[in-house]
């Protein structure tokens, strides 16, 4: 009932809310939701082959055309969300929404909000200050405009292959694919002379991929059988990614994305008051996002190659080992290209809040760069930092990421001998890239620091070192007769067990935008989130990328069944089946916020960042389990009994 006092939109649903990431709640509509309708796709595939045969030779040839159309009328986030450091600032706001509503929260003659810090804060002779007349969210976000949207894209492929039997145990294949991602044309509507890469798409070129392979050798020998290969393979941009580029080209006409901050309204308005959402395009102050393509952008391209050894054991086991290399190349890469050079990046010092010194940052302060509005007097905002001031961030991307992967894989099979199979296999990986953006849609950068892109060198996110994997199912044969067999024959037992080491995590940031104050006590806030307001990845400086890891998770299924013979060919089958048969806590979600940000204070108190100890009543530890067994593949201990009849 209270959320709803909150709902005085024109939309008739309320923003998502979301306060304090640590430990406080979010409200409202999630803003990965929108009106509308997911995409309605529609493909149309058209292949041909032709195989030719003599002796020993196989030779192949093939194309294939693949039409796919995308219509969609699903516009995120057209309710706005609101982001909140504190449960404090989040209460003020809407206490002052009670009492003042819309129209009298941003008097600047009835100050009763926020100032430009965000929050309370005392001087050095102890005068507390912090009342305003501004909001006291740390930013606002909203994506507004049409939402009826549709693309076509062609891919089209051709391929020739051959394979020689040389010898009888000696195979040998070559081939060759040839691909074309055809991406459609600008929308002339939408077209945007105040950013030329947005005006069209790049030609994503043709795409050549050889593939060779060997294998010598048969399991009738007594010698293994080794099997290698190669293969050069592409990616495919995503129609979602494309359509991105397509419609938030900053033109008025497309969807604009709005990112907004509440010193905004210290100059000409822009902001809105907690809890409005905007119902169309806001003040000229505060500019839109937009989205566009490096003129040099690529598919990823990959590289794999393959060694396997191959030998028959006694008893029927089959043994194999080997091991894998995928190279990644031309992975994409967001950044903000309209951060200006001329002013960007400087610096900004943190005083270092750790209550027990537990945290990675050992120095009472820390220094880093600091991407910002700065105050200008040549600009005529008054503030400089952007290349061009009409548009805030422009989400640029760039086929710059590499990727590394080697493993090492051991499997053990034997397939149906005496009524018993069994699956074992172990693998040691390791992969490491410069942290690719995996994201189908377009946030913003994704990078933590455009100037020193060699701090995005780390594991991977998938970097999995240990996962093992065993299975087995027991039907035996026997056929007893008499009343015993009622009761012996007719069984199966199956079970599956699961091992995988944890997957690595990176330390970050929540809290307020990165702000400071000038001496004349003019704000100078970063142009987005994360301790240097870069926008980008809110990791934490001096802490590497992915350097911590989720525990070790394994869990065990086990089945029991039974058939019994109803006559002719109808046969009963009854099923007790038992996931996570141990109960194994296994952790999904953990807490990786590291450290929060605190604004600055005019009167010259360094911006803070406050390590997330656990010594606050309330306060969640970094790297504390939030949730477990939350997923389809790991979830609690679950029994359940099935019949089936077969006829």
């Amino acid at each position: 009932a209270y959320e709803q006092t909150l709902n005085v939109n024109a939309w008739g649903q309320l923003p998502q809310i979301s306060i304090d990431t640590r430990y406080g709640f979010t409200i409202g509509k999630p803003s990965r939701f929108g009106a509308g309708s997911y995409p309605d796709e529609r493909m149309i595939q058209a292949r041909q082959q032709v195989d030719w045969s003599h002796g020993g030779v196989l030779l192949q040839a093939g194309f294939d055309l693949s039409h796919n159309r995308d219509a969609t009328s699903l516009l995120h986030n057209q309710t706005g969300t609101y982001s909140y450091s504190s449960v404090e600032n989040f209460v003020s706001d809407a206490l002052a929404f009670a009492a003042f509503g819309l129209n009298g929260q941003l008097d600047p003659f009835d100050q009763h909000n926020c100032d430009q810090t965000g929050r309370a804060w005392r001087d050095a002779n102890g005068t507390l200050h912090g009342l305003g007349y501004l909001p006291c969210y740390s930013y606002y976000a909203q994506m507004m405009g049409p939402s009826n949207w549709s693309l076509s894209t062609n891919d089209w492929g051709g391929y020739v292959a051959s394979r020689w039997q040389l010898r009888k145990a000696v195979t040998v294949s070559a081939a060759v694919r040839w691909d074309r991602q055809q991406v459609p044309r600008a929308i002339a509507a939408l077209r945007n002379p105040d950013l030329p890469l947005t005006e069209q798409l790049p030609d994503l070129g043709d795409e050549w991929g050889p593939r060779v392979s060997l294998a010598w050798g048969t399991r009738r020998s007594h010698l293994p059988v080794l099997r290698l290969g190669y293969g050069l393979f592409f990616g495919r941009t995503p129609n979602v990614t494309v359509l991105t580029a397509l419609t938030q080209t900053g033109s008025q006409k497309g969807d604009l994305n709005f990112f907004m901050r509440p010193t905004d309204n210290l100059y000409g308005g822009g902001a809105p008051p907690f809890p409005y959402v905007l119902a169309g395009e806001p003040a000229a102050v505060v500019k839109p996002d937009a989205v566009e393509f490096s003129p040099s952008f690529r598919n990823a391209e990959v590289h794999q190659a393959v060694a396997t050894l191959e030998e028959s054991l006694p008893g029927g086991m089959v043994l194999s080992a080997g091991g894998v290399v995928s190279l990644g190349r031309r992975l994409p890469v967001a950044f903000d290209a309209n951060i200006d050079p001329a002013s960007n990046p400087q610096t900004i010092t943190y005083a270092v809040v750790d209550g027990n010194g537990t945290g990675p940052i050992r120095t009472p302060i820390i220094t880093v760069p600091f991407y910002a509005s700065w105050p200008s007097n040549t600009s005529p905002t008054g503030f400089s930092g952007r290349i061009n001031p009409d548009y805030r961030q422009v989400s640029e991307l760039v086929s710059r990421a590499n990727s590394t992967y080697e493993a090492a894989v051991v499997r053990l099979t034997r397939n149906r001998r005496h009524g018993l199979s069994l699956r074992a296999r172990y693998s040691y990986a390791h992969a490491m890239d410069w942290n690719p953006d995996v994201s189908t849609r377009v946030d913003g950068p994704s990078v933590l620091d455009p100037g020193d892109f060699s701090q995005e060198y780390g594991a991977s996110d998938l970097d999995m070192r240990h996962s093992a994997t065993t299975s087995a199912v027991w039907a035996p044969r026997w056929k007893v007769r008499g009343w015993a067999g009622r009761l012996a024959n007719g069984w199966m037992v199956a079970g599956i067990g699961y091992f995988r080491s944890g997957l690595p995590y990176s330390m970050r940031t929540s809290g307020a935008l990165a702000r400071e104050f000038t001496t004349s006590g003019v704000a100078i806030e970063g142009v987005g989130t994360g301790m240097n307001g870069y926008g980008g990845e809110n990791r934490v400086y001096g802490v590497g990328r992915n350097t911590y890891r989720y525990p070790a998770t394994w869990k065990a299924d086990l089945r029991a069944g039974r058939q019994f013979s109803l006559g002719g060919d109808r046969q009963l089958e009854l099923l007790a089946e038992s996931y996570n048969l141990f109960n194994r806590r296994n952790v999904n979600r953990v807490e990786t916020v590291g450290y929060t940000i605190g604004s600055g204070s005019p009167g010259g108190g360094l911006p803070t960042l406050s390590f997330l100890t656990g010594l606050k009543t309330g306060q969640t530890e970094f790297g504390r389990p939030l949730n477990a067994n939350a997923t389809r593949f790991y979830r609690p201990r679950q029994i359940q009994f099935g019949m089936r009849l077969h006829f």
